[in-house]
C-alpha cells in the first residue's frame, strides 16, 4: 500500500499537529489492516493536541472509527477480510488482571489509539484484530463510527444501571456524549433534561429535535431552581461550572455521573457527595461489552446517530474542523478519508 495523508501529533505539549503523508505499517500475526470509512474527533483529541495527554509522537491521531478490513496477518481467520468494523480503543496485554476479567479498557499495560499507538486519522489502520467488532447488517458506517462514544456512555450507565424508571435526569453538556447519555437515560426509562448556555443554540436545537426538554438557551440554568430536582445528573461537558451545577441539582441520595472530561485537576465541591449521600459513577473508554451492546442499539434504531453527524470533512479541513469542535458550532465532526 502506498503512502496516505495522516493528521499527525508530532510533538509533545501544546501544538505540534500537522498533516504528513504516512507509510502504512503491513500487519504482524493477529493483526489487520482497516482501510477507515469514518473517523470521528472527540473532546480528547483537543485535549491531545493542547498537551493535556500523555502521547508517544510522532503518532496518527484519531480513535473513533469505522471502516472494512482490507488485509490480515498470520493467524486471523478468513471471515475478517471484507468485514465492516469498528475497533477497541484500547491496545491490550491480553495478560493482565484487568484483561483476563474482561476489562480491556483498563489494561495495566494499555496503549490508545490516536495517542500511544497509530489512530485513524488516515487511510489505514493495522491493528490487533482482537480490537475489532463486527458492524451488524443495514448498520451504515457513518453511524456506526459513533458506536465507540455510545459506549463509554453505556459502560457509565448500563454497567450496571443507574437510571430507573421514572428517573429525573439532567444532562449538562448537549454535545455529541451529551445527546447519547440522553437518549440511554431515556431507553432506561428515565425523563431527561438536558442543560446547555445560550452559545450552545445549535446543539439544543437538536436536543429539542429528538424530544428532550432542553434549558439555558436564554440564560445558563440557575442552581437554585435546580436544586435537588433530579435523580440522575450527567455531566458531559468537562466545564467546572456544570460539575458544580450537577452536585446542587441532584437529589439527596441521588447518582452523580461524570462523562466530561476536564483535562486538568478541577475545583468540585466534593463535601456534597457526603452531606447529601450521592453515588460516583464514571467509566474509562470502551469496553467489549459496552461496544458489542452500542452497536446493536445503532443497528436497532434505539439509538439515533445520524441526527448527531454536523460535518463530514476532508482530512485537510481538520483546522477548521478541530475549531469547530472546539467551539460548540456543532456535534459530531466526521473525518472520510477518501475526500
Amino acid at each position: 500500500m502506498s503512502k496516505a495523508k495522516a493528521i499527525v501529533k508530532t510533538t509533545r505539549g501544546a501544538g505540534g499537529v500537522e498533516i504528513r503523508d504516512v507509510s502504512v505499517r503491513p500487519p504482524r500475526a493477529g493483526e489487520v489492516v482497516v482501510e477507515v470509512a469514518a473517523a470521528g474527533v472527540c473532546g480528547t483529541d483537543l485535549h491531545i493536541m493542547d498537551g493535556e495527554w500523555p502521547t508517544d509522537p510522532p503518532v496518527v491521531m484519531g480513535h473513533e472509527t469505522s471502516g472494512t478490513v482490507v488485509e490480515c496477518g498470520d493467524g486471523v481467520g478468513d471471515e475478517w477480510l471484507g468485514a465492516g468494523v469498528v475497533a477497541e480503543v484500547i491496545v491490550a496485554d491480553g495478560t493482565c488482571r484487568n484483561c483476563l476479567r474482561g476489562r480491556r479498557n483498563l489494561c495495566e499495560n494499555r496503549r490508545a489509539i490516536g495517542r500511544l499507538a497509530d489512530g485513524a486519522f488516515t487511510r489505514h489502520l493495522t491493528i490487533p484484530v482482537q480490537n475489532l467488532h463486527a458492524v451488524p447488517d443495514g448498520l451504515d458506517l457513518l453511524d456506526a463510527a459513533l458506536a465507540e462514544p455510545l459506549a463509554c456512555v453505556l459502560g457509565a450507565l448500563d454497567f450496571p444501571p443507574v437510571v430507573a424508571p421514572g428517573d429525573r435526569v439532567l444532562v449538562t453538556g448537549p454535545g455529541t456524549v451529551g445527546l447519547l447519555a440522553a437518549q440511554v437515560a431515556r431507553l432506561a426509562g428515565g425523563t431527561p433534561t438536558v442543560a446547555g448556555t445560550p452559545q450552545d443554540s445549535r446543539r439544543l436545537t437538536v436536543a429539542r429535535d429528538l424530544g428532550f426538554t432542553v434549558v439555558g438557551e436564554s440564560a445558563p440554568l440557575d442552581a437554585s431552581a435546580a436544586s435537588e430536582q433530579f435523580d440522575v445528573v450527567i455531566e458531559c461537558s468537562g466545564a467546572v461550572a456544570a460539575a458544580n451545577l450537577c452536585l446542587t441539582a441532584c437529589a439527596k441520595a441521588g447518582t452523580y455521573v461524570q462523562l466530561g472530561i476536564f483535562g486538568a485537576p478541577a475545583p468540585i465541591d466534593m463535601d456534597q457527595f457526603c452531606l447529601k449521600g450521592l453515588s460516583l459513577k464514571t467509566y474509562y473508554g470502551a469496553s467489549p461489552h459496552a461496544l458489542d451492546k452500542a452497536l446493536v442499539l445503532l443497528a436497532g434504531g434505539g439509538i439515533a446517530a445520524r441526527p448527531l453527524i454536523s460535518r463530514v470533512a476532508a482530512l485537510d479541513d481538520w483546522e477548521s474542523v478541530f475549531e469547530q469542535t472546539r467551539s460548540g458550532s456543532g456535534l459530531k465532526f466526521i473525518f472520510d478519508p477518501t475526500l
